[in-house]
């Protein structure tokens, strides 16, 4: 794997680290196979139970890669098709990540840097954080790497809407009260933030959480009563699971206490 992309295991818990700050961590020719390796050896790991995305340096996501991925020259269409497309693939390899993924941005997520964020079950901030939603500014739809569907499902139509089309930028203060960000704290405090909301996941069955996670992410597109019949499935499952057994019996044994 790539030096552009690190991860680091705390106990039951993993970091996937952008690693290119000094170009803002943005995302050139080799993103694509360099993040996906880093997804695939967290989620193949079985003692990971979560996992943290963070980027190195003042910026979390700085978009794509100018120099390496765009040119004022016709390239060929073909090569830039794929090459969307491997981004397009990361945001789903995020968004239905078989671990919950926290995103903990570190500073500004530019374009596509944004939407990685997104991409994962939840943000927490550093109060540098910021979402620039730039496509505009240099020609390109706003249609980019799930940036309609993730921001509308996160703030509603109208405000994505607003936000991609003009082109804003969402600070930290305004991320927290629109939801986008769940904690916002100083840059030094963010690791720990981080570390403590995933330990509290991490303290938890993992066969729980993954069921869980599935169902919050199949929920809003099945609709109530479909939602419903898959949970019925999912939770007669965990009922049966080993570690709901063990759970259940030290709370039943705390509880004659």
């Amino acid at each position: 794997m790539s030096d552009d992309v690190l991860v680091r295991k705390e106990g039951t818990i993993a970091w996937i680290i952008l690693n290119r700050p000094d170009k803002r961590n943005a995302q050139g020719v080799n993103f694509t196979p360099n993040l996906m390796a880093a997804l695939d050896q967290v989620e193949n790991d079985p003692d990971v139970t979560v996992a943290i995305l963070t980027g190195k340096g003042p910026v979390f996501g700085g978009g794509g890669d100018m120099k390496e991925i765009m040119s004022v020259e016709p390239q060929d269409p073909e090569w830039e098709f794929e090459l969307v497309r491997g981004y397009n693939k990361l945001i789903s390899r995020i968004y239905h990540f078989d671990r919950p993924i926290i995103a903990a941005m570190n500073g500004p997520a530019v374009g596509g840097g944004a939407c990685l964020a997104l991409a994962c079950d939840f943000v927490i901030a550093a109060d540098t954080a910021a979402f620039h939603f730039a496509f505009g500014r240099i020609g390109l739809a706003g249609a980019d790497m799930g940036a309609p569907f993730l921001l509308q499902r996160h703030i509603g139509a109208a405000l994505a809407s607003y936000h991609i089309m003009v082109g804003t930028t969402i600070d930290a203060d305004e991320g927290k009260s629109l939801g986008l960000f769940t904690h916002v704290v100083p840059g030094e405090d963010l690791e720990a933030k981080a570390l403590e909301v995933a330990g509290k996941i991490a303290s938890q069955s993992r066969r729980a959480t993954t069921i869980t996670k599935l169902a919050l992410r199949r929920s809003p597109e099945a609709g109530l009563d479909a939602a419903l019949e898959y949970e019925a499935y999912l939770q007669s499952f965990a009922f049966q699971s080993e570690g709901h057994k063990q759970r259940l019996g030290a709370f039943l044994n705390r509880s004659k206490g």
